[in-house]
């Protein structure tokens, strides 16, 4: 009981010493205490003391820059950076070539070559956590105390966003090919060759336009036409996400979608890596795929060639089941195996013939299924 008392005497002790000490700062004269009247009156501005004398230091935020002749590959800088704003692709000399990759102004010996070294200043955060841990200390913001370093004393303002894109790489086509690594070379020169025709990219491999099954017998009596490439397109806003009103699908579909556009990819990729990406999640439906789907740019029709007498038309891809096709499978224990595998045979872009034949390959397997249900699945084609 007497504690009771105890915390009752603490809490009003407290209480008044509190209001006290703010009776004491209302009494006193508030010179500096009142409220500034910005912009007409200012504070005044401490002096910037930065460690260093001010004609010796360059204060602006200029940029990262690499001595990439001291630079040994060992990708130190890109697994600190926490943005993943730096990219490097090193090559070893292969077996039984020889190759000298070099030394550093350190006198340190090179064990390989470094034929990309890129990094993109538009996502840098200056953090300088890429500095830290290169052994050889080519890597470093240029300006300040790194002046000696690098001459350079202005801040890097581009007008175009590409152009931040910075590639430190000296490595020529030739001591690629010296090296051993003909492979990587022509990998590379595919990629760019793909990417200036404009074809999309789905990893490393070509998305083709789908073609309509009613151009098919069409096809066989027309002349021989080149194949026009579908064109890359970066038209869809962030804003053609509002249509997933579920908030565990939408953020993460954004921030997909951002990492796309930020990488400069088109809308198809876009919208095939946000499924990719949501299909995981509860919630998700095929209707949702559908909407998605549609946002994606139709293909321009090729231009039709006139020429001679034609060979006969190879057989079109068709891609244009729906996943609703599969109830007509009444048993759960099937149909549920099925429509996993016909998402993943339609996310990999296969068309209807696959996916009906993977299917059938797939719950052939499980009790229940019978020949009746296999005749009537072949029927969808």
């Amino acid at each position: 009981m007497s504690q009771y008392f105890i915390n009752i005497y603490d809490a009003v002790k407290t209480m008044i010493s509190g209001m006290s000490l703010t009776l004491e700062h209302l009494r006193k004269k508030k010179d500096l205490v009142a409220t500034l009247q910005y912009p007409n009156e200012k504070w005044p501005q401490p002096d910037r003391n930065i460690g260093f004398e001010h004609e010796d230091y360059n204060v602006i935020r200029s940029r990262l820059h690499v001595d990439i002749d001291d630079c040994i590959g060992c990708l130190q800088c890109e697994r600190a950076c926490p943005v993943d704003c730096i990219k490097i692709d090193t090559i070893k000399p292969s077996k039984g070539v020889e190759f000298d990759c070099g030394e550093t102004s350190n006198d340190t010996r090179k064990k390989m070559i470094v034929p990309r070294f890129t990094i993109d200043m538009s996502e840098c955060m200056y953090c300088n956590l890429c500095v830290y841990p290169c052994p050889e200390e080519c890597i470093y913001m240029v300006g300040g105390p790194n002046e000696p370093k690098h001459d350079i004393d202005y801040e890097y303002s581009k007008y175009v966003k590409h152009d931040l894109v910075f590639e430190f790489s000296n490595v020529t086509d030739q001591q690629i090919v010296d090296i051993g690594a003909q492979s990587y070379l022509d990998e590379r020169n595919s990629k760019i060759e793909k990417i200036n025709k404009g074809t999309t990219l789905r990893g490393n491999e070509p998305i083709e336009s789908p073609v309509p099954a009613a151009a098919a017998p069409a096809a066989a009596a027309a002349p021989a036409a080149a194949a026009a490439p579908v064109q890359a397109s970066d038209t869809l806003d962030i804003k053609c996400l509002d249509i997933i009103e579920d908030k565990t699908l939408k953020t993460p579909a954004k921030k997909v979608f951002f990492k796309s556009k930020r990488a400069g990819e088109d809308d198809i990729v876009k919208i095939d890596k946000v499924i990719a990406e949501i299909s995981k999640i509860d919630g998700y439906t095929p209707e949702l795929e559908q909407k998605l789907n549609a946002l994606k740019p139709a293909a321009a029709a090729p231009a039709a060639a006139a020429a001679p007498a034609a060979a006969a038309a190879p057989v079109q891809a068709s891609d244009t089941l729906d996943i609703k096709c599969l109830d007509i499978i009444e048993d759960k224990t099937l149909k549920t195996p099925a429509k996993k595998v016909f998402f993943k045979s339609k996310r990999a872009g296969e068309d209807d013939i696959v996916k009906i034949d993977k299917v059938i390959a797939e719950i052939s397997k499980i009790d229940g299924y019978t020949p009746e249900l296999e005749q009537k699945l072949k029927e969808l084609l």
